[in-house]
């Protein structure tokens, strides 16, 4: 099966190495029927030495450019080079300029992500202190829910575990679930569900992060699927150029078991869905 791979990154952020066109190769050898190229963009990052920005103009002329030269689109190449952006989501006075950096240009896709939580970011841990998991996992889910609300123009939302990536507690604790979390995660749902917004599969979460590799709650994906949700959005959240696609058969294969006959990626903001095979 040939996948869209909806959540990757270049050199256009500042935490990845990979250029446009080794993106390019790493998706030709993986046999990626698509890719998004979806670079950061976070008002005020909490890591401070990164300005997590791009020039949206610079980034797809860069794309159509090597788009032609690979002759992507053909039979012989026939792999879909996408225009998009994972917005940071930030409160307050940040939101109205994030709207309007993302209103001035034309992409494929829009990921929302959480990223900056109360002025840190969960990668660098300090988010945790004096937090036990209830506080820092209901606290980044009803953020979570409050600015995507408010920010509305999205049409991803992105790792909505993140928060449990980097997360230092037991491991009866670490992982989000529906049991602890449901109520957090049905305003969540019903919120996408209702203004036809996919939900996505980060398999970068699903990975080791200092010896512990979270896990998926498969109550979150059928409960999706009971609020109405019709297919979902699988991402690797690549940073590097060996893990475009990564484990998107074994997680097709999870999500189909959940009860999903599909997956979707998006072209000019329009869903676009495919068959699980």
């Amino acid at each position: 099966m040939r996948f869209f791979d909806n959540h990757t990154h270049t050199n256009f952020s500042p935490d990845s190495p990979v250029t446009i066109k080794e993106a390019v190769e790493a998706a030709l050898a993986r046999n990626l029927a698509g890719v998004a190229l979806t670079d950061h963009y976070d008002i005020d990052p909490a890591l401070g030495e990164m300005e997590f920005n791009f020039n949206p103009d610079v980034q797809q002329a860069e794309i159509d450019k090597i788009s032609f030269e690979y002759g992507l689109g053909s039979k012989e190449r026939d792999l879909q080079l996408l225009k998009g952006i994972e917005v940071g989501l930030m409160p307050g006075k940040f939101m109205q300029t994030i709207k309007e950096f993302t209103g001035k240009y034309h992409f494929d896709t829009v990921i929302a992500s959480l990223h900056t939580i109360d002025g840190t970011d969960p990668y660098r841990r300090t988010y945790y202190k004096g937090r036990d998991a209830w506080q820092a996992y209901s606290n980044a889910l009803e953020l979570m829910y409050n600015l995507c609300v408010e920010f509305k123009d999205f049409d991803i939302l992105g790792h909505y575990d993140y928060v449990a990536r980097y997360s230092p507690y037991s491991e009866q604790e670490r992982d989000i679930t529906y049991k602890r979390y449901g109520d957090y995660i049905d305003a969540i749902f019903k919120y996408l569900v209702e203004n036809g917004k996919t939900f996505e599969i980060n398999t970068k979460t699903y990975t080791n992060h200092a010896g512990y590799i979270p896990k998926l709650d498969l109550d979150i994906l059928k409960r999706f699927k009971e609020l109405g949700g019709e297919a979902l959005s699988i991402g690797s959240d690549t940073h590097g150029r060996d893990r475009f696609g990564d484990n998107f058969e074994l997680y097709s294969q999870i999500i189909k078991e959940c009860g999903f006959k599909y997956l979707v990626y998006y072209k000019n903001r329009k869903p676009n869905y495919y068959t699980i095979k």
